[in-house]
């Protein structure tokens, strides 16, 4: 199969699985990544492909003499605890995350759980290119099998003991993605109410999309009604990410439920830094007295190296990925998912309550087709076109906008042929006025 160099992305590598990627291909990743005598921990999502690709993958470094464990299916949290408790030079997780069955993938991660960087990718993309005379063969491999899943569940339970026996009913969509392995267990286990959704792995997500939307979502926040659960989590794919749903139904972005959650972590915290991607709300900045918010581009990786290097006492994304140092470096969703529950608990409040205590402003977010050989010219251009117009301009992650009563941030895609436009207004009205008149420019760009 000819490999699309397309795959190798800024955050990870993926494809459609028998199209863009194979067994050949993983082997090669492996081999590339490989080093002798070197530990590595791998481990698979709950999709079809994934113990073949992870076989494939272990091949590779085992041909380079590298030890390899080997952990099987495993949530996103399962996997890097492993690696980190084994402490390994890399994580590998095979998976596509949040995208449909016939996908999947690899995330590579340092043993500490640091993910590795869109650089080292690209060197992995250039060695693999190299490789066009390997194949993978199937074989016996010497790997270590290993299970730490018990452990996993063990540091849940002491990390969160203030919280055991706390009566919160919650409602857990795992989508019948891979936090189906691990996220009732942990609640059961800490003495929450579970109701249980789409909780047995299907690697075809037959009741709902592995990505969590508000349409996909319509069961929880039906269900968080009707049983008058606290809050509902609904995962994706791998158990990076959880959307949260709070006890009037309602859909969460993740620096919403995020600023609720720092406000609780700095009442009792020395350290008084958030660290926050460009598209979260400026209302951090204006609910957070006495903290520093630090605006990093979209992507984990910033946020986590850079809450690493200001000591920061957590990381958000609008995206609901978040980095809470004290425990993972790492963006398991189940961590969150605690934190929101700890704060209920202190707090003794309803989750509706905390997040009505802070202005929400009305937001959008808009998608515009886009090549991938054209979006970066666009980019240029509006770019010239803004700091010539605008006072406020910074292109910390594509272009931003400051206006005193909202902003607009124009990006181009990593994953994708497309164009994002996040808008962010003090009222309606406001919002209306951005979105009419940014997304008129933004069609004259890329017909133009």
């Amino acid at each position: 199969m000819k490999i699309n160099p397309l795959i190798f992305r800024a955050y990870d590598i993926r494809g459609v699985y028998g199209k863009d990627i194979d067994e050949d291909l993983f082997f090669k990743i492996g081999f590339v990544l490989g080093e002798k005598g070197e530990r590595f921990f791998v481990g698979n999502d709950i999709r079809l492909s994934g113990g073949s690709l992870a076989k494939a993958v272990i091949s590779g470094l085992r041909k380079k003499g590298a030890r390899v464990f080997y952990g099987g299916r495993l949530s996103f949290g399962q996997c890097l605890f492993s690696g980190l408790k084994l402490n390994v030079s890399k994580t590998i997780l095979i998976t596509a995350s949040h995208l449909p069955p016939q996908w999947n993938g690899l995330k590579i991660f340092h043993g500490s759980g640091l993910p590795i960087s869109e650089r080292d990718i690209q060197r992995i993309k250039r060695g693999v290119l190299k490789l066009k005379d390997r194949e993978y063969k199937k074989q016996k491999i010497r790997v270590q099998r290993v299970n730490l899943k018990e452990d996993y569940l063990r540091f849940f339970s002491e990390r969160f003991s203030h919280i055991k026996g706390n009566r919160l009913r919650v409602v857990l969509d795992c989508g019948n993605g891979s936090m189906s392995l691990s996220a009732p267990k942990v609640f059961k286990k800490l003495g929450f109410d579970v109701i249980e959704l789409f909780c047995r792995p299907a690697p075809d997500f037959p009741n709902r999309p592995s990505e969590p939307t508000l349409e996909a979502t319509k069961k929880l926040r039906e269900t968080v009604l009707k049983k008058g659960a606290d809050f509902g989590l609904a995962f994706d794919g791998d158990g990076d990410r959880a959307v949260v749903i709070d006890d009037k139904g309602r859909y969460l972005r993740g620096d919403i439920i995020g600023l609720a959650i720092a406000k609780g972590i700095l009442k009792d915290s020395r350290r008084k830094k958030i660290v926050a991607s460009a598209t979260c709300t400026m209302a951090l900045e204006r609910e957070l007295r006495g903290a520093r918010v630090i605006r990093v581009p979209v992507g984990h990786t910033f946020l986590t190296l850079v809450s690493k290097r200001e000591k920061a006492v957590m990381g958000i994304e609008e995206s609901s990925h978040f980095c809470f140092p004290q425990y993972f470096w790492f963006d398991d969703a189940l961590i969150p998912s605690l934190k929101i529950a700890e704060v209920l608990v202190k707090e003794k409040k309803r989750l509706s309550q905390l997040i009505d205590e802070n202005k929400i402003y009305p937001f959008a977010k808009l998608r515009f087709p886009c090549g991938d050989k054209i979006k970066f010219k666009v980019m240029e251009s509006l770019e010239k076109e803004f700091k010539k117009r605008y006072k406020k301009v910074d292109t910390l992650d594509g272009v931003k906008v400051h206006f005193p009563y909202g902003w607009i941030l124009v990006r181009a895609s990593n994953t994708s042929p497309m164009i994002k436009v996040y808008i962010e207004g003090e009222n309606k009205k406001r919002l209306g006025e951005l979105k009419k008149r940014f997304s008129k420019k933004l069609e004259e760009k890329i017909k133009n």
